[in-house]
């Protein structure tokens, strides 16, 4: 296992900041490869440092690092994983929210139901018995837009 300042040696890099972005970079590739140490430390293992190490190729090689960390990600990553999320940052909870959507959609959906029963229950309970214009006033003025 390998810190952070080793990687930074390792790769050939100037500062821990630019190793660090690399990490960022390919974090869900390298993500079981890597393990917190003592006082929280990021250590990756030698599968994480042989992927960084390409990362680190391809940017020498020309491409930007965004676009040297989509190429490893898709050597990594299968295609079904890559349509979820291409985002480096992207996390378990962005997997879930469609789902979330979906659920909030029906409950939304079964709310309007109950609230359209409610009112029309409200409003033929008003013909049955009329009312006086002052009491509709107070009470029940939505009767009018049914």
């Amino acid at each position: 296992m390998k810190s952070v300042r080793q990687l930074k040696e390792v790769l050939g890099l100037n500062t821990i900041h630019q190793t660090r972005n690399r990490i960022k970079a390919v974090e869900e590739v390298i993500q079981p490869y890597v393990k917190r140490g003592e006082n929280n430390e990021i250590l990756v293992g030698e599968e994480g440092v042989a992927i960084l190490k390409e990362l680190q190729d391809l940017y020498e090689s020309g491409l930007l690092l965004g676009e040297a960390a989509d190429v490893v990600r898709s050597e990594y990553i299968s295609e079904e994983d890559s349509k979820v999320s291409t985002d480096s940052y992207s996390s378990i909870e962005d997997l879930a929210k469609p789902e979330k959507k979906v659920d909030l959609t029906e409950y939304l959906l079964e709310e309007l139901e109950f609230q359209r029963k409610l009112i029309l229950n409200l409003s033929r309970g008003e013909e049955a018995e009329p009312q006086g214009n002052r009491e509709r006033e107070k009470g029940q003025w939505w009767a009018e837009w049914i």
